[in-house]
């Protein structure tokens, strides 16, 4: 699991992020928060609702999360807010491509030996 350095979060999830995150890696339970990675395909992000992080076969070990967001509603406001952001910051929409080229930069856990 590779946590984006920059976490986009909403206002319900920006103080319990650090107990969101620890759910997530131990598989508790997360009833109304939804994730927002990054996507293996060539989708730009999936919603992953956090009640499907839960089962101890998902496969967390390559997520990349991006975000948090506490509803459905509220992650997609947070999407569009996203892709914005990279928007501004990349000049470009295929901002996915640069965030996987500098991943050691972005996100936690791949500097470990």
């Amino acid at each position: 699991m590779h946590i984006y350095k920059s976490m986009f979060c909403d206002d319900v999830c920006q103080g319990k992020r650090k107990k969101i995150i620890r759910k997530i890696k131990y598989h508790a339970g997360l009833t109304s928060t939804y994730v927002i990675a990054l996507a293996n395909g060539n989708d730009y992000f999936d919603l992953i609702p956090g009640y499907v992080l839960k089962q101890k076969a998902y496969p967390i070990k390559d997520l990349h999360i991006i975000g948090l967001a506490d509803g459905y509603d509220s992650a997609v406001i947070l999407v569009i807010k996203m892709i914005g952001v990279f928007f501004e910051k990349y000049g470009t929409y295929q901002f996915k491509d640069f965030l996987m080229q500098e991943k050691e930069m972005n996100f936690t856990g791949y500097n470990r030996k």
